[in-house]
């Protein structure tokens, strides 16, 4: 699990630097530091994965958490979008938030069933 905590988090922070740097190419006027939350979410997940490797319960319970937080943002803003007129599910932005969405629920799913099999394999 620490290994895909990493590899999680490590994408979340390209995404992230993506956003945010490549404001330009994905059509944006300005640069806003909300493009960076992807890369946010990647440092708290790393954070975790690097506390993991001192205290596994403690580094992965935290990775997961805001793993969780970050799916939840971006569903949200998926959803919150949805309906409203003039919303381009191709735009770079959506496409983005898209991935971002899909990579922490991807991880919070797998770290609920590694718990699950842990707490399982103890008793």
């Amino acid at each position: 699990m620490k290994n895909l905590t990493f590899t999680c988090s490590i994408i979340l922070i390209i995404l992230g630097a993506i956003g945010y740097y490549g404001w330009e190419a994905i059509g944006a006027d300005t640069q806003s530091i909300t493009a960076a939350i992807p890369a946010f979410v990647g440092i708290a997940m790393l954070i975790g994965g690097i506390i993991a490797l001192k205290n596994t319960a403690a580094g992965m319970h935290i990775a997961v958490l805001f793993s969780l937080l970050g799916a939840l943002a971006a569903l949200g803003r998926i959803f919150s979008q949805i309906g409203k007129e003039g919303f381009d599910f191709t735009a770079t932005s959506t496409l983005l938030i898209t991935a971002m969405a899909a990579i922490c629920v991807f991880f919070t799913v797998m770290a609920v069933r590694s718990f699950i099999a842990a707490r399982k394999a103890r008793g």
